[in-house]
């Protein structure tokens, strides 16, 4: 269970206790996914704290771990949220206390601190840094297949939508129409704002869709994914609108081959620096490696950036159940640009991709 995990590399002492603030980390450990909810960790007895609006929820989705979450709705208008945690932690006889020092403001957490310095036996604080993040990294077999589930629903829609592609449809409006389609197909919500850009525009990472209008001989640029039980999945294709020229070509076999060396070189303990470098070699030995994007990819789960970055300074390995994105792109200002990207995942039987949408150059 990832909670036992976490309580043998953090509570490895007696009368410890962790305050976990972030929801997605919440979410992580308890299955909770609604909101106005902090994890209390004891080393007697895992508490979810939340009010009124989602008490039902969570015990719904925390409780069925086996009833190893006492899920606590405390009173807002009778009870501030540091004087239950004391309450708690005097309960449990803790005296020391981690918590997530990045996802708490340095004033909400002077003030619990305070109080938690008044009113307790607490002896010390120590603030954590990415430490649920950290497992966050190696994915289960279930959140694996969940990451797949959501992969494809995103390649049906981008096929159903691929067949509208039309002379004067706009970046809008063709963007509009992938996000129905994976909602249609089950996607809970956009695994972020869809980036769907025309000629010129393409060039813009992460650009939003306008009211462009598609031209003859365009590059299209579709860069979107859908979730699945909150995980996401994220994936890049770059199409050419009618007959593609030389240099849309060139740029489109480059950048293909970056991401495939990149890939090549997928395995068990590799740094993220490393593959960046391979596909790096590639991108900036070319012509247009002034153009060349920064990075490689990240890791994707629970939230679309999570660890690891991978890039020129990545020291983190990547490990079994490791799931990134291989995203090279080349992007040209008033030119255009070429993204192609992945999600892939190391598992006990090698490397898989779980983006299935075809790579090659489509002409549209």
């Amino acid at each position: 269970m990832k909670i036992n995990t976490l309580r043998q590399q953090i509570l490895t002492q007696a009368q410890s206790a962790i305050i976990v603030f972030s929801d997605i980390n919440i979410r992580y450990l308890s299955h909770f996914s609604g909101h106005a909810a902090t994890l209390l960790i004891t080393d007697k007895v895992n508490y979810l704290i939340t009010d009124y609006r989602y008490f039902e929820q969570a015990k719904e989705q925390a409780e069925h771990e086996k009833k190893r979450f006492e899920v606590i709705c405390r009173d807002r208008a009778n009870q501030t949220l540091a004087a239950l945690i004391i309450e708690l932690l005097n309960q449990d006889d803790c005296q020391t206390l981690f918590f997530e020092g990045e996802h708490i403001s340095v004033t909400q957490w002077q003030d619990m601190a305070s109080q938690i310095e008044q009113h307790s036996q607490v002896k010390q604080t120590i603030a954590l840094s990415g430490t649920v993040e950290k497992l966050r990294m190696i994915k289960s077999a279930t959140e694996i297949a969940t990451i797949k589930q959501a992969a494809e629903i995103a390649d049906q829609a981008l096929a159903n939508t691929l067949p509208l592609v039309k002379i004067g449809i706009t970046e809008r409006e063709l963007a509009n129409e992938l996000d129905y389609q994976m909602a249609k197909l089950g996607s809970e919500e956009l695994s972020f704002a869809t980036i769907l850009l025309f000629g010129e525009r393409s060039a813009l990472p992460h650009g939003i869709p306008s009211n462009r209008s598609l031209k003859q001989g365009d590059l299209i640029l579709i860069d979107f994914g859908a979730v699945v039980n909150g995980y996401r999945s994220d994936m890049t294709r770059t199409f050419i609108f009618g007959q593609a020229d030389t240099k849309q070509k060139y740029i489109y076999q480059l950048v293909q081959n970056a991401q495939k060396a990149a890939i090549d070189k997928l395995t068990e303990g590799v740094s993220g620096e490393y593959l960046y470098q391979q596909s790096a070699n590639i991108l900036l030995n070319s012509d247009y490696k002034d153009y060349a994007g920064e990075g490689l990819g990240h890791g994707v789960g629970l939230q679309l950036h999570e660890q690891p970055f991978l890039g020129p300074d990545c020291k983190t390995t990547i490990e079994q159940g490791c799931v990134i994105t291989i995203e090279p792109g080349i992007y040209i200002p008033n030119w255009g640009g070429i993204r192609i990207e992945d999600d892939v995942v190391l598992t006990k039987n090698g490397l898989k991709i779980l983006t299935q949408a075809p790579k090659e150059l489509i002409e549209l």
